[in-house]
């Protein structure tokens, strides 16, 4: 049986991809939260979040680059660049339950205020999921669990208590 680093993943590019991950569904978050459904129609929040999520793919792909040549006084290798594509992949696929469900409020099966809510909804479970399985990894116990849990969460509440104060 081939151990972790075997498979062509280390420990290390698993925590960096993981890291992608949760700084994705931040984004997406924050970005799900300025949308308006009294104000857009679910083409545009689609347009928006993936246009949104786009760019911010195609910058930190750039940043790269950019920081290695700057670096290393030479080209990303080919190798290093599919590694950055994969790590950087997370931005994109944060948005595909996002477009789904604004898919489904186009289509009338929701509405698109159901579609937002269920899409911040589904960032903060991930939020969450990842705060439990961080603390369950540090071997806090249970009571050490609910309160790493519960700061880590707190920063994604934050956001959607900053936006419920800028909208009043």
């Amino acid at each position: 049986m081939k151990s972790r680093a075997e498979n062509g993943y280390s420990l290390e590019f698993r925590a960096e991809l993981l890291k992608e991950r949760i700084y994705a569904t931040l984004a997406l978050l924050a970005v799900l939260l300025t949308l308006d459904p009294h104000h857009s129609s679910a083409g545009q929040a689609a347009l928006i979040v993936g246009g949104t999520v786009l760019s911010l793919w195609a910058a930190s792909l750039i940043a790269t680059t950019m920081s290695y040549r700057v670096v290393m006084q030479r080209v990303v290798p080919r190798r290093n660049f599919r590694r950055q594509l994969l790590l950087h992949s997370a931005l994109l696929t944060a948005a595909a339950f996002p477009l789904l469900t604004f898919g489904m409020a186009a289509t009338g099966f929701i509405t698109l205020a159901v579609a937002i809510n269920m899409a911040i909804g589904a960032s903060l479970l991930l939020l969450l999921s990842w705060s439990l399985l961080s603390a369950r990894a540090l071997q806090t116990g249970g009571l050490g669990t609910l309160i790493l849990a519960g700061a880590e969460l707190a920063i994604g509440l934050g956001i959607v208590g900053l936006k419920i104060f800028l909208e009043h």
